[in-house]
């Protein structure tokens, strides 16, 4: 492979320049810093050469203004507060007695949920989490509002969302909008709220008050196009929008993506597929809403041309030091490690596997290769799944000096060098022997979570009997990759969508169904704690799951037996 390295004089200044720019916005879509930053953008690629493009997307919008909470009987009690993007808009406040969940975190039976939700149905719940399922039980029980208490030390707030739905919705899924208001507040006011209320022989009661905006924007969606020799490409992307100056997250993936822009367009001769390059807006304030809408409108192109999706979120972390890589499990271990080892002299310090989040809407789409370079601390001190590990993630903290230019530096070459073996090579770093092995693992390790009636045996034997075809197309694509390649690229999209997704190409999951085989994962239950209701309702899901899981799999198989 001909590898032509970044150059830094060239493109840390324009990296720089842009993290600058940005610095000063408050890029939350629908704004007009919003606007501005992705014009700022298109401007900067242009000035670089670039044929760079505006598209324009409709998005549904939630965005937080205020929360507050008050003690009806503690009137000089105060606390700072956050409501969540998607959180019901409750301006005149809603009173109730406090009741705290000290299980929030843990593993409930059905009968569990159900003794639970006769607890928590008119009262404000105070809990140590504030995921959307969380939110959606205690929205199913009557439950008056959510204060979540974060659980590490930091005493800034986070923002965040408790909307369930992946992009924007059908009128069939507008309906699992929250419908109780939900606040955030920090763990010292969290537990000063708990000693209050254990230190009081009665309720304590509270109003709960929350303002947001629900509204309708067109947003702009920043593109540039490479082209290559052939008509596949690959897509990189990074979301511009942010919760506040979001310097971390996302203006340093940004900047990552504009630098590989400019680093990959002087080669552009010799680059065999294209690289697209898309900045999405709507991440943070409608849940991925720009890069659905872009599986959506580009679903044709993105199935029959786009062999890699690499989404870039906050590289060049203050401290983030250790290199992890997210992955969908595809990918050749190897190819993944080696740029990583070729710049800091060691592999990674994990792969995983892709989880719920970071605009990973392309499920469906038929794209092979999905993954993203992620980054922690040596020590981890607080509860942030962003920004590094940063403390200051999703807060007004997250500014420029939590910049670290030579770790973007490091993750800007490690990219370079995952983009230019996707770009260059003929033959594409897919193990789908490895990624089959992984999967039936994972159904292994599933099943044992399952109650013994859904059993995942047909499903295992058909994995089983995939191993051996599987194997002799890697080989021959591998050695042919011009007549062999798109086969294996067609069979590892399908067993991604059996893997990742549990609906069909066209729709999307919720936005907390994560794990493998994330149709089978609400039924890890023991049916002789369900009540005959949920029963059913398991027993249905199980079968039309396993319909649907052996369907693709015969699909795989008659296309091997080609």
């Amino acid at each position: 492979m001909a590898f032509f390295a970044p150059v830094y004089e060239q493109l840390m200044p324009v990296m720089n320049e842009l993290l600058l720019a940005y610095s000063s916005l408050h890029r939350l879509s629908g704004s007009e810093d919003a606007e501005h930053a992705a014009s700022l953008l298109v401007n900067l690629l242009r000035s670089h050469g670039l044929e760079a493009r505006l598209e324009q997307c409709p998005l549904l919008l939630s965005d937080p203004i205020t929360g507050s909470l008050t003690l009806t009987d503690f009137p000089d009690w105060q606390c700072q507060a956050k409501t969540r993007s998607f959180s019901a808009h409750c301006p005149q406040g809603v009173g109730a007695a406090l009741y705290y969940d000290a299980q929030s975190t843990l593993a409930r039976t059905d009968l569990e949920w159900q003794a639970w939700a006769q607890q928590v149905e008119g009262k404000i719940v105070v809990a140590d989490q504030g995921y959307e399922d969380y939110v959606q039980r205690l929205d199913a029980a009557r439950a008056v509002g959510l204060v979540h208490i974060w659980t590490s030390a930091e005493t800034a707030l986070h923002e965040e969302t408790v909307g369930p739905i992946w992009g924007t919705p059908t009128l069939e899924d507008a309906q699992r909008y929250p419908r109780l208001p939900v606040i955030s507040i920090n763990q010292r006011d969290g537990q000063r709220l708990l000693n209050t209320m254990t230190h009081t022989s009665l309720p304590v009661r509270a109003e709960l008050r929350t303002e947001l905006e629900r509204h309708v924007r067109t947003c702009s969606l920043p593109v540039v196009e490479i082209a290559g020799q052939s008509d596949e490409f690959v897509l990189l992307s990074s979301h511009y929008d942010s919760w506040h100056e979001g310097v971390t997250d996302n203006a340093t993936g940004n900047a990552l993506c504009v630098a590989m822009a400019i680093h990959f367009q002087q080669q552009s001769a010799m680059l065999r597929r294209g690289l697209r390059i898309a900045w999405w807006p709507g991440h943070s304030n409608a849940r991925y809403g720009g890069s659905t809408w872009y599986a959506d409108n580009y679903r044709q192109q993105l199935g029959e041309r786009c062999v890699a999706h690499i989404n870039v979120d906050s590289p060049g972390c203050l401290n983030a030091v250790q290199v992890v890589i997210n992955a969908s499990g595809a990918e050749s271990n190897s190819f993944l490690n080696q740029a990583v080892e070729v710049i800091t002299g060691k592999p990674a310090l994990r792969i995983t596997p892709l989880g719920k989040g970071g605009d990973q809407s392309f499920w469906g789409s038929g794209v092979p290769l999905h993954f993203a370079l992620r980054e922690v601390p040596i020590e981890k001190t607080s509860d942030s799944p962003g920004s590094g590990g940063g403390w200051w993630w999703h807060t007004e903290e997250d500014t420029y000096d939590k910049v670290d230019l030579n770790i973007l530096w490091r993750d800007c070459q490690i990219h370079a060098h995952w983009l230019s073996a996707l770009l260059i090579e003929p033959s594409l770093p897919i193990d789908a022997v490895d990624y089959l092995e992984n999967n039936r693992q994972a159904l292994r390790q599933l099943q044992q979570r399952l109650d013994p009636e859904f059993s995942l045996e047909q499903i295992a034997q058909k994995l089983r009997d995939l191993q051996d075809p599987i194997a002799h197309l890697q080989h021959l694509s591998h050695s042919h990759p011009d007549r062999w390649q798109s086969i294996l690229v067609r069979t590892v999209a399908d067993l991604h969508r059996l893997r990742f997704s549990a609906t069909d190409d066209f729709h999307y999951d919720l936005s907390y169904r994560g794990g493998a085989f994330p149709g089978f994962q609400p039924l890890a239950a023991d049916l002789g704690q369900t009540t005959p209701e949920t029963a059913l309702m398991m027993q249905t899901q199980y079968r039309r799951q396993c319909d649907r899981a052996l369907a693709l799999l015969q699909k795989i198989s008659d296309r091997l037996q080609k």
